[in-house]
């Protein structure tokens, strides 16, 4: 059963996040108006806040941040909060 509202757009692409170990990067496997996975080794814990810094995303740079709701051993899969200014989230490779 999927539980997804927005569908998840795959895309591969470098990506930066801050969370409470500092300033981490990995890859961004999909996207939703709502949410990311995030292929890293970087271990963080469900429930943490990180914010994001998705480059090219509608030719600008954004910041957003998110919780992370599930870790499984390729990374983490984020819920972006909804105040935010790219509600429309594209992002362009």
């Amino acid at each position: 059963m999927n539980k997804r509202i927005n569908q998840r757009r795959p895309y591969s692409g470098e990506i930066f996040f801050v969370g409470k170990n500092g300033f981490n990067e990995g890859r961004l496997k999909n996207y939703s108006k709502s949410g990311l996975f995030i292929i890293t080794k970087v271990h963080l814990l469900v429930g943490d806040i990180i914010t994001v810094a998705i480059p090219y995303a509608n030719d600008k740079r954004i910041k957003c941040k998110g919780q992370i709701m599930r870790r499984d051993r390729d990374g983490f899969g984020i819920d972006l909060f909804r105040k935010r200014s790219a509600a429309n989230l594209r992002i362009i490779k």
